[in-house]
């Protein structure tokens, strides 16, 4: 049984390690955007409740978020909880990159595209959850694009790298 909750600020890469994750351990992967939208049209707060139950339900899982308030009550329900800390500069680099891809068509988006959404990208990325995240008694903690990818790779090698009580 394992059950993974990925956090990170927006850009840091979040979605693609659950996605990684997910293949490499044949685990469903569950994006905390998609259980609060269902494409541009917003969940209430019965049906965020319902697919968030639903989840809870498997004995495996991935979930990835940025944290946001509602969220938080999912972190002792969690065997382990893994936060990307990457730096900021590299952080709002992403953030341009991918609003950039998702104009030309190149990314495909949730939302729509716009410098009003990207705004609020970079106000969302100043948002500090550490003090919720850090008390964690299961954190595995990514600080750049070198330790992920270490990190996935141990998955490569031993799939039971981010049972709890292991640390990077």
């Amino acid at each position: 049984m394992m059950k993974i909750y990925i956090v990170g600020t927006v850009g840091s890469g979040k979605s693609t390690l659950a996605r990684q994750l997910g293949d490499l351990l044949d685990m469903p992967v569950f994006h905390l955007d998609n259980v609060v939208h269902d494409g541009e049209r917003k969940r209430s707060e019965q049906e965020i409740s319902g697919l968030i139950q639903q989840i809870l339900q498997d004995e495996n899982f991935i979930i990835e978020d940025t944290l946001r308030d509602r969220f938080t009550s999912l972190l002792p329900v969690v065997d382990s909880v893994i936060f990307l800390d990457l730096p900021e500069i590299f952080l709002k680099h992403r953030v341009i990159k991918r609003y950039i891809r998702q104009k030309l068509g190149l990314e495909n988006a949730n939302y729509q595209p716009s410098l009003q959404m990207l705004r609020q990208m970079f106000i969302w990325q100043k948002i500090d959850r550490r003090d919720l995240i850090e008390v964690q008694p299961h954190l595995i903690v990514l600080r750049s694009k070198s330790q992920i990818k270490k990190f996935i790779e141990g998955f490569k090698n031993d799939k039971n790298d981010c049972r709890p009580g292991k640390s990077r």
